[in-house]
């Protein structure tokens, strides 16, 4: 569940991003897992996938290692975009890992994580993702 007001738009670092519709300050909660509409698989699942559908859940999810299931969000979460200096990221102190803002956001500025909290460096290169 998205805590905040946002809007989505074309982003300037890849497709859609999603965008603060009000200014942020640092700590502020953005979103929090739903466990009834997001979808956690376990890997048995994942692996039954047909080859379109492990694409979405590739793309739009990650694999959770902490619980070892593949997380798919049902919100418009899924459109934040990676950075290495992100202004958003993930509080492991709680259990749903809910989004903070790193630092203050200002309405209108493109909201990002670094996908490292979640994923490893050789699963984000097989996405083509540049990690120099």
């Amino acid at each position: 569940m998205i805590h905040i007001k946002y809007k989505l738009d074309k982003s300037s670092m890849h497709g859609i991003g999603i965008f603060a519709d009000q200014d942020i300050p640092k700590g502020e909660l953005i979103y929090t897992t739903s466990p009834l509409l997001d979808v956690n698989i376990t890997q048995a699942q994942f692996d039954s996938l047909n080859e379109e559908e492990e694409r979405v859940a590739r793309y739009y999810g990650y694999w959770d290692n902490a619980h070892k299931v593949w997380h798919v969000d049902f919100a418009d979460i899924h459109f934040i975009n990676h950075s290495f200096t992100p202004n958003t990221t993930q509080d492991l102190s709680r259990p749903e890992a809910p989004l903070v803002a790193t630092r203050d956001i200002k309405a209108g500025e493109e909201l990002t994580q670094n996908y490292l909290d979640f994923e490893s460096e050789d699963v984000l290169r097989k996405r083509g993702f540049d990690l120099q």
